[in-house]
């Protein structure tokens, strides 16, 4: 059977940011996400949105089951890929604790008709990772600590 996405062929790309998109009603397991991974071209939208090598990606990891399958990991040590695991102490630096399931939160308060919108538009997503990259680096440069 088919993947329910196209492949397409890896080209050098220079962008500075990524984010995996699935479609709608895609089953997120240990075979979907290396598929994902072996065909980035068209899984892996950059901020200017062409096409991204695996190599050229920064996977920044969770504890999905996805992501800690053997086979993942295998996968991606086979490519000499390392991803960039969540640390339990810096929740802040993870894309959906800090931005999008805050806004989750605030939308479910305001109204029950709130939940209509909760899909975000594409561009506040990318907003959302270019507020993370800066949030990020503030964090380096104070060494650690924490940055509201």
């Amino acid at each position: 059977s088919r993947p329910p996405y196209e492949t397409d062929s890896e080209e050098d790309d220079d962008s500075d940011g990524v984010h995996l998109q699935a479609e709608a009603g895609t089953t997120a397991d240990r075979n979907t996400m290396i598929e994902y991974l072996r065909t980035p071209g068209k899984r892996f939208l950059s901020l200017k949105k062409d096409k991204a090598r695996l190599k050229d990606c920064l996977l920044m990891w969770g504890n999905a089951r996805p992501h800690t399958a053997t086979d993942t990991r295998e996968f991606l040590t086979q490519r000499d890929v390392e991803p960039v695991k969540q640390s339990p102490y810096l929740p802040d630096l993870n894309l959906c604790d800090r931005f999008l399931f805050r806004k989750l939160n605030h939308l479910l308060k305001t109204s029950l008709e709130a939940t209509r919108r909760l899909h975000s538009p594409e561009d506040e997503l990318y907003d959302q990772l270019r507020k993370l990259r800066g949030h990020c680096r503030d964090v380096i440069v104070t060494g650690g600590d924490y940055v509201y």
